[in-house]
């Protein structure tokens, strides 16, 4: 009986050290989108995970641009997720800009975006169809204007 026992532990220790292995942090999608932005200048990253739901649920957050500032915004997806992540950027209840063209079905793993007055804007973000899904975005700036 204490064979079996001591089985069962150490499979499911075994498991759990495995699982710890292979899953990706935020902080590995972090260094990606890094990665991705290429020289632009690193200002803030935005960590994502959400549930999967009918209508998709949404994670908000607002954030300060200046005018006359290209900013690039980048967004990575975790592999361990079936979800791929949507942002969209709105100024009040105007679509600006997004990473997915619903029209072509085409992602795009960055946007640049110029903006042209300073003030309140909020980066939308959701899992396409609906699908649980874990992201991390980052804004950066690209240059001045």
């Amino acid at each position: 009986m204490k064979k079996i026992l001591f089985s069962l532990v150490l499979a499911v220790v075994g498991i759990s050290y495995f699982n710890n292995i292979y899953a990706q942090s935020e902080e590995e999608l972090v260094q990606i989108c890094t990665m991705i932005s290429g020289d632009a200048e690193y200002l803030k990253d935005f960590r994502i995970k959400l549930d999967a739901g009918d209508p998709p649920p949404v994670q908000r957050f607002p954030i300060l641009l200046k005018k006359d500032i290209k900013y690039r915004f980048t967004v990575c997806n975790s592999k361990d997720y079936e979800g791929k992540v949507i942002l969209q950027l709105y100024d009040n209840n105007r679509q600006l800009a997004t990473t997915y063209i619903v029209a072509t079905g085409k992602d795009y793993p960055y946007i640049d975006w110029v903006c042209t007055k300073t003030g309140a804007y909020h980066l939308v973000y959701s899992f396409r169809d609906g699908k649980a899904g874990m992201a991390v975005g980052l804004l950066s700036m690209v240059g001045t204007m």
